[in-house]
């Protein structure tokens, strides 16, 4: 692999390692029933869910009025959508990542109150993200066998080629149907 591959892996690498050490010094730390960790794990996952699409909805797509703003839109995500096969734009970099790791880990900790309980929501919110980034490279680069993501390709497809205003979510389009951005208009159409 060449050096620019490898630093495209750099998200995963950091993340994995510091929820891994957070997670080890968590549990050796504290006592916490396996169930309220799991809970906790499970919370971040969803929480990941919401943030995805929100950021997807607000952020990347924001119809910004000024030169730099569309540039730096452009530059964030839309350039993703002028060219949706490059691996260039298809994976979060870590400037982008970190501070919006940084600040849930810092509102998880105002509200827990509580470092271990925010590691667990920290590893759930990790776990959501490399879905999110798992499942975002199979729309784009693979034929997915399981029913499931092939569902989950043609969904974030159609976003792509048809209705870039609706289908936010990419891991599930679960908030796609609470805040009304789902549009089941081609249902049985097949997109590649």
């Amino acid at each position: 692999m060449n050096r620019k591959i490898w630093k495209q892996f750099t998200p995963f690498y950091f993340y994995t390692l510091l929820a891994s050490g957070l997670g080890v010094a968590a549990m050796i730390s504290e006592t916490r029933s396996l169930t309220s960790i799991l809970f906790l794990c499970l919370t971040g996952v969803l929480t990941w869910g919401l943030i995805e699409y929100w950021l997807h909805r607000l952020v990347f797509h924001f119809d910004a009025q000024g030169e730099k703003g569309r540039k730096f839109v452009y530059a964030m995500h839309l350039s993703h959508h002028a060219n949706p096969k490059t691996m260039d734009d298809l994976f979060a970099r870590l400037r982008l990542s970190l501070p919006l790791a940084l600040c849930y880990c810092s509102l998880a900790w105002a509200l827990m109150r509580s470092w271990q309980a925010t590691v667990y929501l920290f590893i759930g919110l990790t776990a959501g993200y490399f879905s999110y980034e798992f499942l975002h490279y199979q729309a784009h680069h693979r034929a997915p066998s399981l029913r499931l993501f092939r569902y989950l390709k043609k969904y974030h497809l159609l976003h792509h080629h048809q209705t870039s205003a609706l289908r936010f979510g990419v891991t599930s389009p679960v908030f796609d149907y609470l805040f009304g951005t789902f549009n089941q208009s081609h249902p049985n159409r097949t997109v590649r």
